[in-house]
């Protein structure tokens, strides 16, 4: 059963009652944690004023605390700390509960030389402890600190049953390095594919999949590419006429698809981090969405984030650029066409490529926003080949950004070469001229020798902004100038631009 912690008490639970207290002898007498979570303390808490707090979490299992949330929407006074319940109970049941974090603990300072635990502090833990029988003790460390003088200390204190309160226990506070080795441990399992990839990036990279259903056999691979957070976004649940067409099974039948995907990542790589939302992304605000991108899963903020639009809905896609150009992250969105004939990818970094999604699909947006299309191709005549077939390239395309910038003498410079050609096309139909009408191969192949060619190929298209230069419009997403990076925090997301409102 997930863990919350309790609703409904006063605001000044932690407020500031020194009394100094003599130690009191108990079982639970060593607080272990990890250097890693001891330094985001420093970095967070320790470098603000007195009275920030956040949550400890580990394994109740050998009670290291390898995990830390800072609190930082807690309401503070000069005299009190009081936990932001509404977001820490949501952290616990979509986050640390899915992903075996138990709450171990919570972290909170002083003002000074203040290093004492209050009652204030010993109410509130006996009602967490009688709340939760498994927990026998709730770590409560004080840290104090002067964040201009550069003081910075941890006094280590737990609360351990006592009747039906709560008693003090002065701990003996124990700093390890376990997670080096633990990461290490973890690597040995991709050990044939260490050279493949930069594994310590990957490992610290998060992708955000709109769309579990056809990319379910994407997503493993980039679990078993090293990946090590992963943000699920479906509302759909698995039917029978998915087995054909997806990576499905029938043991999966009925159960959301964000659930079965979230389970094959953590058979796959234990230490993998998952956030499995089963609705639509329309339900998600750019609030939500920004914590979803950002917030750390475990100790640390990403170092990579990559967004993945892989839906059929026109709408979610365009989202998908929407929220991409807002928080100026990396995307990359893909469809299957009319019976598997063909598929495509687009892809957008800012810094790199010029332009956006939609001005590389200017078209389609019109035949939508203008002339009220609506799609009606679905999976149905599709083989299942032509789905792994764009699976993997959206693979190649996901490695060349979660790279970018690094010295992976594969992967590190690859995006810079593929560049501005952000449209990508796979004829999987020899005929797809006449089949689907994009004759975009022939123009390509035109003078080629022929008799190496049938089906198959990947053709790779540059792609310039909509802006009067180009002949175009100025794009009402990116604002067509050439540069994404303009659009950052331009946006109300939910929103679809007409053309001719474009950002000023």
């Amino acid at each position: 059963m997930g863990t919350e912690i309790l609703k409904g008490f006063p605001q000044k639970f932690f407020a500031i009652r020194w009394r100094k207290r003599k130690s009191t002898a108990d079982t639970h007498d060593l607080l272990q944690i990890e250097r890693s979570v001891i330094e985001e303390i420093r970095n967070t808490i320790g470098s603000m004023p007195a009275e920030q707090g956040g949550m400890l979490g580990g394994s109740r299992k050998d009670g290291v605390v390898r995990h830390f949330y800072f609190d930082r929407a807690a309401v503070r006074t000069n005299g009190s700390y009081s936990p932001d319940v509404e977001t820490i109970n949501k952290l616990l049941r979509e986050t640390w509960n899915p992903n075996g974090i138990d709450l171990l603990g919570f972290v909170h300072s002083h003002p000074g030389r203040l290093k004492h635990p209050s009652g204030g502090d010993l109410e509130y833990a006996g009602k967490i402890l009688a709340a939760i029988p498994e927990l026998t003790c709730l770590y409560l460390p004080i840290v104090t600190t002067e964040p201009k003088s550069g003081h910075f200390g941890v006094f280590p204190y737990g609360a351990v049953r006592d009747g039906n309160g709560a008693r003090w226990a002065e701990l003996k506070l124990t700093v390890i390095d376990s997670a080096e080795t633990k990461a290490n441990a973890a690597l040995d399992v991709f050990r044939r594919v260490r050279n493949a990839y930069d594994l310590r990036r990957l490992s610290r990279s998060r992708v955000i999949y709109v769309g579990t259903g056809g990319a379910a056999s994407f997503i493993e691979d980039m679990t078993r590419s090293g990946i090590g957070e992963h943000v699920l976004i479906d509302p759909d649940v698995v039917a029978e006429s998915n087995i054909a067409t997806q990576q499905v099974y029938r043991k999966d039948m009925g159960r959301p698809k964000v659930d079965c995907i979230a389970d094959r990542i953590r058979d796959i790589n234990a230490n993998a981090k998952v956030i499995a939302l089963q609705q639509s992304l329309d339900a998600i605000s750019d609030a939500d969405f920004e914590r979803l991108a950002f917030d750390p899963l475990a100790r640390c903020k990403p170092e990579a984030v990559l967004l993945c639009g892989l839906t059929d809905s026109f709408d979610a896609q365009a989202r998908v650029n929407r929220l991409a150009l807002h928080f100026g992250i990396p995307s990359l969105c893909a469809q299957v066409y009319l019976e598997g004939r063909g598929e495509e990818v687009t892809f957008t970094f800012p810094g790199v490529t010029p332009a956006c999604h939609r001005c590389v699909l200017r078209s389609r947006y019109s035949a939508y926003l203008e002339h009220g299309y609506r799609n009606t191709v679905t999976s149905d005549g599709t083989p299942i080949f032509a789905t792994t077939r764009l699976n993997a390239l959206k693979g190649f395309i996901a490695m060349a950004m979660l790279h970018h910038g690094t010295d992976h003498p594969r992967w590190g410079s690859l995006l810079s070469r593929i560049g501005n050609r952000n449209l990508v096309l796979i004829r999987t139909d020899p005929d797809i001229a006449s089949t689907v009408n994009i004759s975009l191969f022939e123009k390509v192949f035109h003078g080629a020798a022929r008799e190496y060619l049938v089906f198959d190929e990947t053709i790779w298209l540059p792609q310039t902004p909509d802006c009067p230069e180009n002949g175009y419009p100025y794009c009402p997403d990116c604002g067509g100038t050439g540069d994404l990076r303009n659009a950052i925090g331009t946006f109300d997301t939910r929103k679809m631009r007409i053309l001719g409102a474009q950002r000023s």
